[in-house]
């Protein structure tokens, strides 16, 4: 009876860690405050742990995922009522964020999560369109100042232009990466103008994702 008796708390404890979520955290510069995780669901968010920072290096938050999504982790000092806030894709596994506390979110690093590397590799190329996008607003606001009708739409139809590559660019991203859950991540937050592409990334989507929770949202847009 022994034996049985702790072969089968043996087999619950190594139940309980399978697919258990951790997050190892460190945040330079950072000597105390509050880092809150938390899940969205149904455009509310709700908090799976927290951790009180009081000179640690390094901290752990960890909680049950039942798959890859994107979590938020808020950071409460002292230097501000409202938290600074920065966004990860998760995967139901270890992980190690790193960031600065002058650039929380900004200056960022994730291990440990495919979907997270593909997600960084697409905000990047994205934020050269916006800077472009930018500076061509930039310009069109001076051309008006100075009454430039004809540069004011020639710069605009640059925008035009640049906006359509831009999507373009978004539709290819998440197609080719349809074998993530990140794909239709990116298509419900990014290229909801075309219900055609919408229906294209989702035909498009391995077995695994479609069971996802971007894949049913995206399904229900549809």
């Amino acid at each position: 009876m022994k034996i049985n008796y702790f072969l089968l708390l043996f087999i619950l404890l190594s139940c309980s860690e399978t697919g258990k979520f951790k997050l190892d955290i460190e945040i330079k510069d950072l000597k105390k405050g509050k880092l809150v995780l938390l899940s969205a669901e149904d455009s509310l968010l709700y908090p799976i742990d927290s951790v009180n920072v009081n000179g640690q290096k390094s901290l752990l938050l960890q909680g049950d995922i039942k798959e890859p999504q994107v979590l938020f982790l808020d950071l409460y000092t002292n230097e501000s009522t409202d938290p600074l806030s920065l966004s990860f894709f998760a995967e139901n596994n270890k992980m190690k964020l790193i960031s600065k506390l002058q650039k929380y979110g900004y200056d960022l690093k994730v291990i440990g999560s495919k979907n997270d590397s593909i997600l960084r590799s697409y905000l990047s190329f994205n934020k050269k369109f916006n800077d472009q996008k930018i500076e061509l607003i930039r310009r069109s606001l001076e051309k008006r100042k100075e009454n430039k009708n004809d540069s004011v739409l020639i710069i605009d139809n640059l925008l035009t232009q640049l906006n359509k590559r831009q999507f373009l660019h978004n539709a290819n991203f998440a197609m080719r990466h349809s074998n993530y859950e990140v794909s239709p991540y990116i298509a419900i937050t990014d290229l909801t103008e075309s219900k055609k592409i919408l229906d294209t990334i989702y035909n498009s989507l391995s077995e695994k994702v479609l069971k996802s929770k971007y894949s049913k949202i995206l399904k229900s847009i549809l």
